[in-house]
C-alpha cells in the first residue's frame, strides 16, 4: 500500500536519493530541483510517497485556487495542477502511480477544486496512455512544450 507524508525537514533526504529509470530522466524534473522550485510557487504542496516505511517516490501539486497564486492565460482558479510525480525505478509497475493520481484527486476534492490538470512530454516513452486510462483527456494546449491533460471531477 501507498502512503502519502507531506513534505518535510525529516523526509527531504530520503526523497532527494531517488531517481527513475535513465530513458525518463527528461520527462520529470530531480526531486530536488521540485523541492526548490516550490519556494516559489504559492498554493504548492509536495508530499512523499512511501511504501513499507520507505520513500519511493514524490507528488507536487499547485492549487491555482490559492489566494498568493498568480493565474496566468487559461488558468481557472476552480483547478488542482499536478505539477510533478515521479515513482523511483523500481518501484515503477507495481500501482503506486494509480495510487498518486488517486490521492491527487482527494486532494482536489477537499480543496473543492472542479478539475485536474498535468502536462506530459508526448514521446515514445511517455505516460499519455496511463493518464487517459485514468480518465484524462487532452485539451489541445501545450504547456511548457508538453501536452496538457485535465480531469475534471464532477
Amino acid at each position: 500500500m501507498t502512503e502519502f507524508t507531506r513534505l518535510s525537514a525529516d523526509t527531504v533526504l530520503p526523497l532527494i536519493n531517488l531517481s527513475v529509470a535513465q530513458h525518463q530522466k527528461h520527462h520529470v524534473a530531480p526531486n530536488a530541483v521540485t523541492m526548490a522550485q516550490s519556494i516559489f510557487e504559492p498554493g504548492s504542496e509536495i508530499y512523499g510517497l512511501w511504501h513499507e516505511g520507505s520513500a519511493i517516490g514524490l507528488i507536487a501539486f499547485i492549487d491555482l485556487g490559492h489566494p498568493n497564486h498568480i493565474l496566468e492565460t487559461n488558468e481557472s482558479p476552480d483547478g488542482f495542477y499536478i505539477w510533478r510525480l515521479m515513482v523511483s525505478e523500481e518501484h515503477q509497475g507495481k500501482g503506486h502511480g494509480r495510487a498518486a493520481m488517486i490521492f491527487a484527486e482527494q486532494r482536489c476534492r477537499a480543496l473543492n477544486r472542479a478539475f485536474l490538470l498535468l502536462s506530459v512530454v508526448d514521446d515514445d516513452k511517455s505516460a499519455i496512455e496511463f493518464y487517459e486510462n485514468l480518465g484524462y483527456r487532452r485539451t489541445g494546449n501545450i504547456v511548457d512544450e508538453e501536452i496538457e491533460l485535465k480531469k475534471a471531477l464532477t
